[in-house]
């Protein structure tokens, strides 16, 4: 019975000690923001993260590529430690793609990973997540790497930087999603009908983020930034319209 339990407490105790595997991002979070290129149709736009094994096993990894959202027509491809693959490919060992190409990380190993969009000269904002795994244990994830950029008209652009330092919001009016602007720390975003009425709360808003409001009717909403302490920093007013045909 003893010994029964013993080596009941060895397996849970090496399998808790495998599930903790993780890999080490940096950074965990890819932020960017800047003017849509006008003249360059073929512009493409790089972010990399440094991928790391921590562990003391040797590591085959997968990865898969989630499009989370970004606008119609924009492209993106990922380039791994093995390859550059096409803009179709969203992960590096899917035998429906055709592809079997784990990357093999050795103890300590580190490799580069970068994530390329291509705008088409298409201003709006895009959202993309790589979730590691290991191809022994596929159902583990082990990390994820998180890529958001906001390619701006350039007149919007040149709007928020004469702006300075003020807080603001856009595109205001909004369509689909919004950024905030030299926003300081907050614990949340509350949303406002013009009755007074809250709409939308979005908790724990971190730089860079964007709000969806493409479910919000057309119409003058007020956004409430919050403090940590609970003291409303300032209010905004956005405007929310739909696409004209």
């Amino acid at each position: 019975m003893i010994r029964s339990l013993l080596l009941y407490c060895i397996m849970f105790c090496s399998w808790a000690l495998l599930a903790q595997e993780q890999l080490t991002i940096d950074p965990p979070v890819v932020q960017r923001q800047l003017a849509v290129p006008t003249r360059d149709i073929n512009h493409e736009e790089v972010m990399r993260v440094t991928i790391t094994n921590p562990t003391r096993q040797r590591l085959r990894l997968r990865w898969d590529k989630e499009v989370v959202y970004q606008p119609t027509g924009w492209d993106s491809y990922v380039c791994d430690k093995m390859a550059s693959y096409p803009t179709n490919v969203t992960s590096n060992v899917d035998p429906l793609q055709g592809v079997n190409a784990p990357v093999v990380l050795s103890p300590g190993e580190s490799f580069d990973l970068f994530l390329t969009v291509l705008p088409y000269r298409t201003a709006g904002q895009g959202k993309v997540v790589i979730t590691f795994r290991n191809v022994n244990r596929p159902s583990e994830v082990l990390g994820r790497a998180t890529f958001q950029i906001n390619f701006l008209d350039p007149n919007v652009s040149s709007n928020i930087a004469k702006a300075g330092a003020r807080i603001n919001v856009y595109p205001n009016p909004v369509h689909d999603r919004f950024f905030l602007q030299n926003a300081p720390d907050m614990s949340r975003v509350e949303v406002y009908n013009t009755l007074g009425k809250r709409v939308k709360v979005f908790e724990q808003p971190q730089a860079g983020d964007s709000f969806p409001a493409g479910d919000l009717p057309q119409g003058v909403y007020l956004l409430s930034l919050i403090d940590k302490n609970g003291q409303v920093i300032r209010t905004i007013r956005l405007l929310r319209r739909d696409f004209r045909p």
